[in-house]
């Protein structure tokens, strides 16, 4: 490897084990449709305090997302499956409280579409409140 590739690599490892949490996101891919979301703050939801849960969009090349056409619905449930939130969502943020330290899934599910066709999504996302 030539040693301007090594040093532009070792840069690139050292920048991403450097990167602040706070800018974490996860993306979960569902029938094709990529789906990006963050839970403020910094991925680490504190149980009993509010947390923003935020729908940074949906991506399949070609197609559109919009919360006006997407139908979108957010689920949150517990670990034993207890549903605390189901709604229709019409914007990027939710506030929510995650109740108790534990593990729970939030689901993003909706549609983005080309012209007359869509295409929908369910994605499922694992996070943790302590």
């Amino acid at each position: 490897m030539k040693p301007t590739r090594t040093i532009a690599l070792a840069a690139c490892a050292a920048a991403l084990i450097a990167a602040p949490s706070a800018y974490a996101h996860q993306t979960a891919t569902s029938n094709g449709v990529a789906v990006t979301v963050h839970v403020a703050p910094d991925d680490e939801p504190q149980a009993g305090q509010p947390a923003a849960v935020n729908v940074l969009g949906a991506r399949r090349k070609g197609y559109k997302f919009s919360f006006k056409t997407c139908g979108c619905r957010l689920k949150i449930t517990d670990s034993s499956g207890a549903t605390l939130l189901n709604r229709a969502v019409r914007a990027k943020r939710t506030n929510f409280t995650f109740p108790r330290t534990g593990a729970y899934e939030i689901t993003v599910s909706g549609r983005v579409k080309r012209g007359s066709r869509s295409r929908k999504f369910n994605a499922r996302f694992a996070y943790r409140a302590s």
